[in-house]
């Protein structure tokens, strides 16, 4: 599934499918890659190894970015169940979500602005014309 020689574009979508061993073993050798074509590009190479410095430097990125995702879903799976998660598998939100109360702490009230509550109901009138 996986391409042989990285000289067409690595798939996102492609990588996805496969497991994390091939991926590293994939990481590895574009980065060999990348370091070959920058030795050749100091050595005054054609300019279609410098044009391929940009294509492996993306899928690269693009075998860092699916390990990543990877990673995280089977760790979110892992502490799915938890009474806690960790603070960097938690959803990001904003920060006023993030520190803001809940909702059971947005509607409790004191003893005392209960009582004055039920004491002094609002008062309905019904309004003749």
């Amino acid at each position: 599934m996986l391409p042989e020689t990285t000289q067409q574009k690595v798939k996102a979508y492609e990588l996805r499918k496969t497991e994390e061993a091939p991926l590293l073993n994939l990481l590895e050798r574009t980065r060999g890659e990348l370091v070959s074509l920058r030795t050749s590009k100091v050595a005054s190479a054609p300019q279609i190894k410098l044009a391929r410095i940009k294509v492996v430097r993306k899928s690269i990125a693009k075998i860092l970015t699916v390990l990543n995702e990877k990673r995280r879903g089977a760790a979110k799976d892992l502490w799915k169940k938890k009474k806690y998660t960790p603070k960097d598998l938690r959803a990001k939100a904003t920060k006023a979500k993030r520190s803001g109360l809940s909702k059971f702490q947005a509607k409790s009230v004191t003893v005392r602005a209960g009582k004055k509550a039920a004491n002094f109901r609002l008062r309905k009138y019904a309004v003749a014309e």
